[in-house]
């Protein structure tokens, strides 16, 4: 008795022990775990980085560009004539290029380009917009992927205890149906029925038990767990409900923005184009230096610093009309993107519609599981003071036993169903 007493202590710790070493996670656990780990989105916030920084590089095409340039030049030859012109007595003609120095410094400041530096700085604008929502998408999709992990998690849980209420209930029936078969109450065609009938529940609880296992694995593969983590799950169903708006538009999912945004950043290029075929205005400015050049022995440039400051207008005068089909050709583009938001938002209103009947019949499924539960449970007490009193065959219980095993995991995926559909509401409507 002592050593029994011992090895129910040592399997009461270790239990302790295993259960302590998991981590209890819930769904907003989860949620965070996923838009941290999860690789799509850190490749989304790179991108948004990116084109944060196409913006900061446009922003600086308003500012003056200095520059500085600097040369030398080393030669060992000399240019040494005797010139004579007409009646004018010889003169000697030395021109010492051996060493020349030179130093420039210079500032550009565009005054006037078309509309280019405005326009490109506003499509790099749109492109970080762009970019954003696209980020916004990928954490939906994710939160989406993760909400079903999860319930799929808790469905796994739900369907292994009612897998072992299930063989728990049929053990029992058979032990019963046994005991009366030793006593030759019962043959051993009506034991042999219950033990087929155990079989089975055997190979659902094996089922539930893979199921479990599988569906952790997945989630921690989502969330970045190592798939092998000890977890479990601080809650099962969350029982609320969202108010379904009869009225709800897709124009705030992140898809229709971004669609919205492809216009806008179109309509931008046409400007920026159109730029290419209109007066360009510009100043620069210079200071320089330049020594080492003689003539005759003298510098030819007085080693001193000179400033000069230039103006430069290009107006475009003829293309042969090219300038015209790039505009047109960019308006048609503008078309196009207009034509596939408008497709687009047709098929997102159907979406959306899809996802408000699926979360309507979900709830309805949940009454009329539960009603088909709590009614296979009293059919199943029936059945069993019937079977007891020798009004009913044992082939009529152990079907009313199928009917329950039924009935429960139908009212649990039902109950799954409507947390997800829930999830699925909210990302259609633009408000997850």
């Amino acid at each position: 008795m002592k050593k029994l007493r011992y090895i129910f202590i040592t399997l009461l710790l270790l239990s302790a022990g295993i259960v302590s070493a998991q981590q209890s996670l819930s769904l907003a656990q989860c949620r965070q775990m996923a838009l941290e780990n999860n690789k799509r989105i850190a490749i989304a916030g790179r991108d948004k980085e990116r084109a944060d920084l196409i913006t900061g590089a446009a922003r600086t095409n308003y500012l003056p560009r200095l520059s500085a340039e600097g040369s030398a030049l080393f030669s060992r030859s000399d240019t040494k004539m005797n010139l004579q012109i007409g009646d004018f007595p010889p003169m000697d003609f030395d021109l010492d290029i051996n060493r020349i120095y030179m130093a420039d410094l210079s500032i550009e400041q565009p005054l006037y380009t078309g509309g280019k530096i405005t326009s490109g700085y506003k499509m790099s604008q749109i492109g970080s917009d762009i970019a954003a929502l696209n980020k916004a998408l990928t954490e939906d999709e994710v939160l989406l992927e993760t909400d079903n992990a999860y319930w799929a998690c808790v469905q796994a849980g739900e369907l292994q205890r009612s897998a072992l209420q299930y063989k728990e209930t049929v053990e029992e029936f058979y032990r019963v149906v046994e005991n009366a078969c030793d006593v030759g109450m019962k043959s051993q065609n009506d034991l042999m029925k219950v033990q087929v009938q155990l079989n089975q529940a055997d190979l659902q609880l094996h089922r539930a038990e893979n199921g479990v296992r599988l569906s952790r694995m997945n989630l921690c593969n989502i969330i970045g767990l190592d798939i092998q983590s000890e977890i479990s799950l601080s809650e099962t169903f969350t029982e609320s409900y969202v108010e379904i708006n009869p009225n709800a538009t897709v124009f705030s999912r992140p898809e229709y923005t971004m669609l919205s945004k492809q216009i806008e950043l179109k309509q931008y290029e046409k400007k920026y184009v159109r730029s290419d075929f209109l007066p360009q205005i510009g100043i620069l400015g210079s200071y320089g230096y330049i020594h080492g050049a003689k003539f005759n022995g003298v510098h030819v440039f007085d080693n001193r610093p000179s400033f000069s400051a230039m103006m430069s207008v290009k107006v475009p005068l003829f293309s042969w009309g090219e300038g015209t089909k790039r505009v047109k050709a960019v308006e048609r583009e503008i078309q196009i993107a207009q034509l596939q938001r408008d497709d687009a938002e047709e098929k997102m209103q159907l979406e959306l519609q899809q996802a408000i009947n699926a979360y309507n019949e979900a709830l309805l499924e949940i009454r009329l599981t539960l009603k088909a539960k709590e009614q296979s449970e009293e059919n199943l007490r029936i059945s069993r003071d019937n079977y007891d009193s020798g009004m009913e065959t044992i082939s009529d219980y152990l079907e009313a036993q199928t009917i329950w095993r039924n009935a429960k995991t139908e009212h649990i995926t039902a109950k799954i169903k409507l947390e997800i559909r829930k999830t699925e509401y909210l990302k259609a409507s633009g408000k997850l």
